[in-house]
């Protein structure tokens, strides 16, 4: 299924019903600004297919790098809610272990959200994001050192991600993990393989296929010059 971003507020009451441990940035550029009967808040509206909308808000005061899923008030079967929330989670990417409460969980209202045990960057989310961070880059590409030095903006990083590498000295783990995703080209998951990128001399371009792709789960890069496979 494609995520489409939508431009316009939804026209309903909406109630929260996951909150995942990534900021909104790192699921689309098309963020508006919102206000309702509580705060001030940032957000982005999204469909998936012709029967599911969704919000993502970050609220000020929020954890900064977190955001909420809302869906519509009017949507009152739990059963539903829970495959509507499995359906967000895959089709947007979002790794299991970046899901700090959804819908079902006990939840205490003012206590301190927790991140996720075990929740770090592994190199298949990697791979994903220097796709996001190079597309928005002139002629979508990025050099490996920007990618590395990016990439804290859109995850927090855990103590396992900045524990010493064992095999590149000098650099900790999630340093690694992002240079394994540009030397590791023939890796069949991988976004060379799989044509939505090409190596460059330093680092990483992505192609029409990537720009694509990038497309279809909601993150939307506004570019007019895209490389070609």
């Amino acid at each position: 299924m494609t995520v489409r971003i939508l431009n316009y507020e939804p026209d309903c009451d909406v109630i929260p019903q996951a909150i995942i441990w990534r900021p909104l940035r790192y699921f689309t550029l098309t963020i508006r600004d919102g206000e309702d009967g509580l705060d001030k808040f940032k957000a982005a509206s999204f469909a998936i297919g012709n029967d599911i909308s969704f919000d993502l808000r970050v609220y000020r005061g929020h954890p900064e790098l977190t955001v909420t899923l809302y869906l519509p008030e009017e949507l009152g079967d739990e059963k539903r809610i829970t495959e509507i929330i499995d359906i967000v989670i895959r089709e947007m990417l979002v790794p299991i272990t970046a899901i700090a409460w959804r819908r079902g969980q006990p939840f205490e209202i003012g206590a301190p959200l927790e991140r996720p045990k075990g929740d770090r960057l592994h190199e298949n989310e990697a791979r994903v994001l220097v796709l996001k961070i190079a597309a928005q880059q002139p002629r979508q590409a990025a050099s490996t050192e920007f990618l590395k030095k990016e990439v804290p903006k859109y995850i927090e990083l855990s103590p396992q991600d900045r524990a010493p590498s064992k095999s590149r000295a000098r650099e900790q783990v999630w340093q690694q993990i992002v240079g394994n995703v540009i030397s590791h080209k023939n890796v069949r998951t991988g976004p060379f393989a799989r044509g939505f990128a090409i190596k460059t001399s330093d680092g990483i371009a992505v192609t029409n296929r990537g720009m694509a792709y990038l497309n279809s789960i909601g993150f939307s890069p506004s570019s007019s010059s895209i490389l070609e496979e």
